[in-house]
């Protein structure tokens, strides 16, 4: 469902970076990372970084007992 870059930033929120930190470890803008983080949102529906983290943890854990 996600864009492999969508999933890096995905992860790396989930790592606890900030928008600006996300960006210089992408080697982009706070504009790109926000445009990313709003696509993200709209495909999982989610409207908050906390729900984000939590769907990104509940992927994880989904792959690892699979």
């Amino acid at each position: 469902m996600l864009t492999p870059r969508e999933r890096q930033v995905t992860r790396l929120v989930a790592e606890g970076m900030k928008n600006r930190d996300v960006a210089e470890a992408l080697h982009v803008t706070e504009h790109t990372v926000s445009n990313y983080l709003y696509r993200i949102f709209e495909k999982l529906e989610v409207s908050s970084r906390v729900q984000l983290i939590l769907h990104a943890m509940n992927e994880k854990k989904s792959a690892h007992s699979a």
